[in-house]
């Protein structure tokens, strides 16, 4: 069958050229946040601007989030197509204003014209899918797009320490181009789909209302961790942000065509999909954050080793995840697939934790013990990632398949943000504690805080100072991550709620 009348044959040439394209553009907007990261201490040495240094990253995160929900409902209202091949465009020309960048204050404003490409590429990537793959064949290129994103987070820190070591730290955002550009030749040739414009009145005012949202509650949770959330000027971002989620939601109730359509919410299946997405999202954030602090600032490991026993969880996520999307797709069950992913990476984070609070062990059983507890985590959150995706877009009004994919994303990424947020808070308030508990006469006094470097001056450190401090992030990193147990054990029950339809087995235009 021809691509010209918006048909691709699953195993056509054209449908794996479609795909390579796909995967390309997915893994470059994955790439980025991670080999950002490790970038930064170099960008920050050559730009300066050190008091900014989070806000490159919060800009980029800010920004994508509110092009998640804009560029769905766009794609919906304008045709998938050409929104995709403008947002990938986008991407690649704000790359390389990143690469320009003669400032600090430059990166973050170029950044978050960044994000706005790299958020929208990551949701309607699946909806493009949804265009061309019944439901019921889905669950493999999910779970294949998954794999790319660990294998992204995975090849994010060797490919920025590389680039940063031979090249420039500029060669980052560089990079992007060529490889941009073989992604959009293969979108270009192969994706045809029709071009369904609906004659509309745009939501401008609900996309600005929910914009204003986004930023004010992202900034709220970024500096409330630090300034503490009692702050007047926590609170009143907070505040604000209330007043614009509700003008937001009257918008939507009285426009003909709004940003996020109500409909969506009144399907009980997407409401406890997106419940389900938001969970996931804040238990990801735990595990990928607090272990690498566990092995850099306790057990006094480089990045470059504490990355290495990191490795197994990458492993069993792309293995679990290319697994269960093909036993979706071949049995047409998505649920029991996160009734048993769940429990299994509650089961790795509570081995984690475990060994985290032995933070006296300095054994190598130990640390393969702790990699081997991320083997299992990594796993049990490859067996769950494609379920809410899934039934979101099966259950969904087919015309709403851009925005329905979207907002579930949009609550994925909301849950990392707030999880983050209150297991840092809960982190900082322990570690705190323990550091004025224990810390010796000589080094109290000031911020307790000043104390934790690099691991290299940790381990600098006289004996008492340095046993404080890595037993002080021992108490508060082990107890996050079982803390993050529980929310995961709650999943199961979301899950256990969610119903199960049939998958279809025609597309999203059929």
């Amino acid at each position: 069958m021809s691509s010209t009348d918006g048909e691709i044959v699953q195993g056509s040439r054209e449908f794996k050229l479609l795909l390579a394209g796909l995967v390309i553009t997915l893994f470059l907007s994955a790439l980025d946040n991670t080999i950002v990261a490790t970038a930064m201490p170099t960008i920050v040495g050559d730009l300066g601007g050190f008091k900014r240094y989070t806000w490159a990253t919060t800009a980029y995160v800010v920004a994508s989030t509110i092009s998640t929900l804009v560029l769905g409902k766009l794609s919906d209202l304008y045709g998938r197509r050409k929104v995709y091949l403008i947002t990938i465009v986008a991407f690649l020309a704000t790359s390389a204003l990143c690469g320009l960048a003669q400032t600090m204050n430059q990166l973050i404003a170029f950044r978050t014209l960044q994000g706005l490409g790299g958020g929208g590429i990551w949701s309607l990537t699946f909806a493009v899918v949804g265009d061309v793959v019944p439901p019921r064949d889905r669950g493999r290129y999910f779970g294949l797009f998954t794999s790319v994103f660990a294998v992204a987070s995975l090849a994010g820190p060797l490919l920025g320490g590389l680039i940063v070591g031979s090249l420039s730290w500029r060669w980052i955002f560089y990079v992007n181009l060529p490889i941009g550009a073989v992604a959009i030749f293969m979108v270009l040739r192969t994706l045809h789909l029709p071009a369904v414009v609906r004659k509309v009145k745009l939501d401008v005012m609900g996309a600005l209302l929910v914009s204003a949202f986004i930023v004010t509650f992202m900034i709220a949770l970024e500096i409330g961790s630090d300034a503490g959330w009692t702050s007047p000027w926590v609170l009143g971002l907070f505040v604000l942000a209330a007043v614009f989620l509700v003008g937001f939601a009257q918008q939507e109730l009285r426009f003909e065509e709004p940003v996020t359509p109500p409909r969506l919410f009144r399907n009980s299946i997407v409401r406890t999909s997106l419940l389900f997405g938001f969970l996931t999202g804040s238990v990801m954030m735990t595990v990928g954050l607090f272990y690498a602090l566990y092995l850099q600032n306790v057990r006094l490991l480089s990045p470059q080793r504490s990355g290495i026993l990191t490795v197994p969880m990458m492993v069993g996520m792309t293995v679990a995840s290319t697994l269960t999307g093909r036993y979706i797709s071949r049995s047409g069950h998505y649920r029991r697939t996160a009734l048993i992913g769940l429990p299994l990476a509650a089961g790795g984070q509570l081995i984690g934790g475990l060994v985290m609070l032995r933070s006296s062990s300095t054994s190598t059983i130990a640390l393969w013990l702790l990699s081997s507890s991320l083997l299992i985590v990594g796993a049990g959150m490859g067996m769950t990632f494609p379920t809410a995706s899934i039934s979101i877009q099966n259950s969904a009004d087919p015309r709403d398949l851009g925005i329905a994919t979207s907002t579930g994303n949009f609550f994925r990424n909301l849950g990392s943000a707030i999880g983050l947020a209150v297991f840092g808070s809960i982190f900082n308030a322990i570690v705190r504690s323990n550091l004025n508990a224990k810390l010796p006469a000589s080094a109290q006094g000031g911020d307790v805080f000043s104390v934790i470097r690099t691991p290299k001056k940790v381990r600098a450190l006289p004996d008492d100072v340095r046993d404080a401090v890595t037993g002080s992030i021992a108490a508060g990193a082990s107890r996050v991550v079982l803390i993050s147990v529980g929310i995961a054990l709650l999943t199961v029950v979301v899950a256990w709620f969610l119903k199960e339809e049939p998958l279809r087995t025609t597309n999203a235009r059929e």
